[in-house]
């Protein structure tokens, strides 16, 4: 009779518990089919860590499904950080109703960081919309900054004067049993970037050795090469830029013991630089004087030459919800020889064509000559099949292109991160 007794209440209370579970989640299910839709479009962020962290919204795979389209797009920032500019375009029943906010990282942020820092403000983004929705009454707004907020009106004195500066190191070693790999980099820079002025200073040098053993073989390939470079550019307006490159450079691989150049250049975007991280159509013409010593003599009998080029150059890119496109065109020459020349066309493009269906397509194409620095002596053919030297050719082609098709389940809100490196 105890046991019996025991049994009922075991299967009341079990009884009770189900309902309550089955209540909360028929709750919890509700407000989960009137979240808004977000389609996630940023090819650079940590998505994982925005799931988990704004879990009260539902994740999209086609832009069409979703409420808010959020486009990400990124940016150097003159410090050396990046800039995230965060645009939420309205779509469905928010059509028409766009926010935009920004997240500006420090160049010592960790990634950690810098993905928490983004992943606060596309929340704070998303308040306009989730604010119309039954989930708005689950969610508590907090405040955590424990200093007065009379410190942000302090005046901000940069003992840099707005200049960064980087040095880096890096080097590789490969060995097997017939072929060894060594290489050796190393860079510094100096930049100052401020609405006004645009200053970048840099310098590297490179080495490379390969060695292969055929047999009773062996082969060495060497190269190594070091340059210094200049760029500064003066803003005029919101379309207009003044400024020159100047370039010292030494290269085993093109010939060049030692060259420096100097090109004065104008640039002209159609539209604002303020919309930079969205579009732009950019002209550009510089004009200027080289000189180069080779290391053995040229085709043309020189073994050091002085040069007068000029170059124009036409660059689109647009990226919208509905994808992404950039096409340029450039062409040079010598003014010594108009037949001396380059033209150059590349064009890529990402389109969603409908729903799960996106298309990618990248290429590149150019006319060369104006290669003015080949030796007339050359290139063996080991030279040629380590690429010591460079070798003559009046055009380079490249293409790639891309179909994707996806198809199942709208919904992606579930991160498993379990064995991620077996798929």
């Amino acid at each position: 009779m105890l046991v019996t007794v025991r049994s009922f209440v075991l299967s009341i209370f079990l009884l009770v518990v189900s309902n309550a579970f089955g209540q909360e989640s028929l709750n919890s299910e509700n407000l989960r089919e009137k979240a808004i839709r977000v389609f996630m479009d940023c090819s650079s962020c940590d998505i994982d860590f925005i799931r988990r962290e704004i879990p009260y919204v539902n994740y999209v795979r086609d832009s069409k499904e979703a409420d808010v389209h959020i486009l990400i797009t990124r940016q150097s920032t003159g410090s050396g950080g990046i800039e995230y500019q965060i645009a939420l375009l309205g779509q469905n029943a928010y059509e028409g109703q766009n926010e935009k906010v920004v997240f500006a990282s420090s160049p010592d942020e960790t990634s950690d960081l810098i993905r928490q820092g983004y992943t606060r403000m596309i929340a704070l983004g998303l308040m306009k919309y989730v604010s119309k929705t039954p989930l708005a009454s689950h969610l508590n707004i907090s405040y955590d900054l424990k200093d007065s907020v009379e410190s942000d009106k302090k005046i901000v004195e940069d003992q840099w004067k707005s200049w960064v500066y980087n040095m880096e190191l890096q080097g590789e070693f490969f060995l097997q049993e017939t072929y060894s790999y060594i290489q050796l980099e190393s860079a510094i820079s100096a930049s100052k970037i401020t609405p006004e002025w645009k200053i970048y200073l840099s310098g590297d040098y490179r080495k490379s050795q390969s060695t292969y053993i055929l047999e009773d073989t062996t082969i060495l390939s060497n190269r190594h090469g070091a340059s210094i470079n200049n760029l500064t550019v003066k803003s005029i307006g919101n379309h207009w830029s003044i400024g020159e490159r100047a370039h010292i450079s030494t290269d085993s691989y093109s010939n060049n013991r030692l060259s420096w150049s100097f090109y004065p250049a104008i640039e002209y975007d159609y539209f604002d630089y303020a919309e930079s991280n969205r579009k732009q159509l950019v002209f550009q013409y510089r004009i200027g004087y080289g000189y180069n010593y080779y290391r053995d003599t040229t085709l043309y009998n020189k073994i050091e030459e002085g040069l007068f080029q000029h170059q124009l150059s036409v660059a689109l890119q647009i990226r919208q919800p509905w994808g992404s496109i950039y096409s340029s065109v450039q062409g040079s020459n010598y003014l010594h020889d108009w037949s001396k020349n380059s033209l150059s066309v590349g064009a890529g493009l990402y389109f969603r064509i409908l729903k799960g269906l996106s298309l990618s397509v990248q290429g590149n194409a150019a006319l060369v000559h104006d290669q003015l620095s080949l030796p007339k002596s050359g290139a063996t053919p080991e030279e040629i099949l380590l690429r010591q030297r460079q070798i003559a050719s009046q055009y380079q082609l490249s293409l790639e292109f891309g179909l994707s098709y996806t198809f199942g389940s709208i919904y992606n809100n579930i991160v498993n991160p379990r064995m991620a490196g077996e798929n």
